[in-house]
């Protein structure tokens, strides 16, 4: 699959992420809400486990998380402070107090090696370079613990002549999905060391999307 060309640079991010906050929960419902329930279902959560989300954006997710998990660890990281302060608003009456939202590089997760029993990561393989996928997969595959598991989700190039509209939207308007487009990972998880255990192809109006559980086998 070839993949288009982009560039990194946390401000111009961070930027783009804050332009985008007041309709990023609209846009999450109507293309990616379908594959963060998938997400949920094969994280397959226990209670007392350590669960990291890498881009936690505005919440959505890691709400679902922390109801699943009350008395265990949960870590939500985002690069936009923008996304968390949406997130702390999200969470603020929840109930439960046993997680922590902070600002975070999903290159540099700062966290001890084998120290996470389960990883989520939605939608922002998608917006990275692809000479940084192996980076993503090695630091992924090094705090996950001996048997733990990651769950992903990306955009992808989906099945369908009418999925091929996204593909174009992010050639031609590429600021429009802030810098997003197709990915593939499930080649670089395999060479950091991951297993596949599913690997999902699906589509919510239109907008293509691929979701991956792997494990870290003991």
């Amino acid at each position: 699959m070839e993949v288009l060309s982009r560039e990194f640079d946390i401000e111009s991010t961070k930027k783009s992420y804050k332009n985008i906050v007041p309709v990023y929960n609209l846009w999450s419902r109507l293309t990616e809400s379908k594959a963060a329930k998938y997400v949920i279902r094969y994280a397959d959560i226990h209670d007392e486990e350590t669960i990291l989300e890498v881009a936690c954006g505005t919440g959505i997710v890691f709400e679902q998380i922390i109801k699943r998990n009350p008395n265990g660890r949960n870590i939500g990281i985002d690069l936009s402070p923008d996304m968390l302060e949406k997130a702390v608003k999200r969470l603020k009456n929840h109930g439960n107090s046993n997680y922590e939202l902070k600002e975070g590089n999903a290159l540099e997760l700062g966290l001890a090696d084998n120290s996470i029993d389960l990883l989520i990561n939605n939608f922002m393989v998608d917006l990275m370079p692809e000479d940084m996928f192996d980076g993503l997969a090695d630091e992924f595959f090094r705090v996950i613990k001996p048997g733990g598991r990651v769950v992903i989700s990306t955009f992808s190039a989906g099945k369908t002549k009418v999925n091929k509209f996204w593909s174009w939207v992010a050639l031609r308007f590429p600021d429009l999905l802030t810098g997003c487009r197709p990915v593939s990972f499930r080649a670089n998880l395999i060479k950091a060391g991951f297993q596949i255990e599913n690997n999902l192809e699906l589509s919510q109006n239109t907008f293509p999307s691929n979701v991956i559980k792997a494990r870290k086998l003991k």
